[in-house]
């Protein structure tokens, strides 16, 4: 045998002997020990943060009150005169709350009880017997300020309280109350009786001023107290009148309704063209504006809709009627209550906001025009049939909220409370499905009347007054308001009155709410049920 081949002997033995060797059983294999488990924490909940709101400062509906500066708030604190709700802690201003906290929910019953009463109010718990004070702001009166239930130009600035409560536990507050949406609040300014003929035209036409004079009407103050008048009209006794004298701020009357989501006049007297006007100066009234005035509803009164059904309507017949429809039509101002037949005097007036339709309906009974027949042109008359009528079809065209104004006497005018034939149309609008009602016709400013409806506070307003009407001889009349509600979706949340007068009986005038603006606010609580 050679040497290779012996070679290759003793290698193949030696692989044989270590493929046995692997494969042979292998020795016992011992375990480890386990290790003990380490201990675990019980898990807790992850904490919830606090939740952060804006506070409202609120009083009562009658104080004359209107806005409020942040230092008048600290020293009401330190003072003991501020409320703040339980369970919450203020985070911005700095405040001292000296006074004992109330419950959130108890607040609104406290304020009842204490018209004078200011309170800080989770913003979801407004309602409108805690009327909103706005942060003062650059404006007369300290208006235009902050304000969280004001118009879209004040809810858009920064607002200055804000307060935050626990998300969860016994302290924390109904989420409901804490809940703000500025996109789904949204107000609604109603003027009243406007109809620049008369004294309006006598000083924009005849003595030259201009249409822009009477709509641009800043502040007044008066130069003393109320006294008799003089020299009234024929037929008029002797009422006490007011003399007020500008005060500057021209245009900020009319920028209460401009400034507002939705803006609201009482037209009650027919719109001609211009070359077919002139103004009513002797005689027995028959009234009418020249079509130049709706440039100026647009451009200072900012109206988006108007109440036709007046008495002075058919001053000037059917081609007054017609011409007013038309111009309307012409320059796209939504407006119901008058019509060429009964089917268009009880079409609603329509106006988009807030993500809602809201119609506006609108009756009269005052004697003087004519009744809107099947083919016969004039207004609607405040009638159960009518009522059922416009309301029914303002519900099946999709409106969310119907707002009613019933142009209305009750028997005679210049009296600020509801009488008997009053009281039974508001029983008709009610059963109908009214959710508002504004009235008009009386020439003063009448009561308020805050009812418990069951989808909310609903209002009764008798009439804002005379905002532009010409009926000098008479504080009452010189003297009116404009009304400013502020709705959370379709529901009533706060109603403030701004006061005027006007000046040389023409053009309207913000007073002080706090100063002569008293007069005609006083008036209006003296009549007013706001307990609901």
């Amino acid at each position: 045998m050679s040497p290779l081949a012996t070679l290759r002997g003793v290698a193949a033995v030696a692989v044989v002997t270590l493929l046995f060797g692997c494969a042979s059983p292998s020795p016992s294999l011992v375990p480890s020990p386990s290790p003990t488990p380490t201990p675990q924490p019980t898990p807790t909940a992850t904490p919830i943060p606090p939740v952060s709101f804006p506070l409202a400062v609120v009083t009562g509906t009658t104080n004359l009150k209107a806005t409020i500066t942040l230092d008048e708030l600290a020293t009401l604190g330190t003072g003991g005169q501020l409320v703040v709700p339980c369970g919450v802690t203020v985070k911005q201003p700095n405040l001292t709350a000296t006074a004992p906290c109330v419950a959130a929910d108890q607040i609104a019953a406290d304020i009842r009880a204490d018209q004078e009463l200011v309170a800080l109010l989770p913003p979801g718990l407004v309602e409108p017997a805690t009327k909103v004070l706005s942060i003062a702001g650059e404006g007369p009166f300290g208006l235009f300020g902050p304000d969280l239930f004001g118009d879209p130009e004040s809810r858009a600035l920064l607002y200055p309280i804000i307060a935050s409560a626990p998300a969860d536990g016994p302290g924390a507050l109904d989420p409901a109350w804490t809940a703000y949406d500025a996109l789904q609040t949204w107000t609604l300014t109603a003027i009243g009786s406007l109809c620049a003929d008369r004294v309006a035209a006598y000083q924009a036409v005849t003595l030259g001023k201009g249409w822009d004079w009477p709509f641009n009407g800043g502040t007044a103050t008066y130069t003393g107290e109320p006294f008799l008048n003089p020299n009234p009209p024929a037929g008029i006794s002797r009422f006490p009148i007011v003399k007020p004298a500008e005060a500057g701020n021209d245009g900020v009357a009319a920028s209460i309704s401009k400034r507002s989501d939705v803006a609201l006049a009482d037209h009650k007297c027919p719109i001609l063209p211009n070359e077919n006007w002139a103004p009513n100066q002797t005689g027995p009234p028959s009234l009418a504006v020249p079509e130049a005035v709706l440039t100026r509803w647009e451009d200072f009164l900012g109206l988006d809709a108007v109440y036709l059904a007046a008495d002075h309507q058919s001053d000037r017949g059917v081609t007054g009627i017609r011409s007013t429809l038309e111009i309307l039509d012409r320059h796209g101002l939504p407006h119901t209550g008058l019509g060429m037949n009964l089917h268009e005097a009880l079409e609603p007036a329509y106006v988009e906001v807030a993500g809602l339709k809201v119609a506006f309906v609108s009756w009269n009974e005052v004697t003087g025009p004519a009744h809107a027949g099947p083919t016969t042109p004039g207004v609607a008359w405040l009638e159960q049939a009518n009522v059922d009528a416009a309301v029914t079809r303002a519900r099946a065209a999709g409106a969310d909220l119907v707002v009613c104004d019933p142009q209305w006497w009750g028997g005679d005018e210049y009296h600020p409370d509801l009488w008997a034939s009053q009281q039974a149309a508001v029983g008709w609008m009610d059963q109908a499905g009214c959710d508002q009602i504004i009235g008009g016709g009386l020439h003063i400013a009448g009561g308020m009347f805050l009812r418990q409806h069951a989808n909310g506070v609903s209002l009764i307003d008798a009439g804002p007054g005379n905002y532009m009407y010409g009926q000098p001889w008479w504080q009452q009349t010189q003297e009116g308001v404009i009304l400013d509600m502020t709705f959370r979706g379709t529901t009533l949340v706060n109603v403030r009155l701004r006061p005027y007068v006007m000046i040389l009986n023409a053009r309207p005038s913000l007073t002080d709410p706090e100063g002569d603006g008293h007069y005609v606010l006083e008036r209006v609580w003296k009549t007013s049920e706001i307990d609901y």
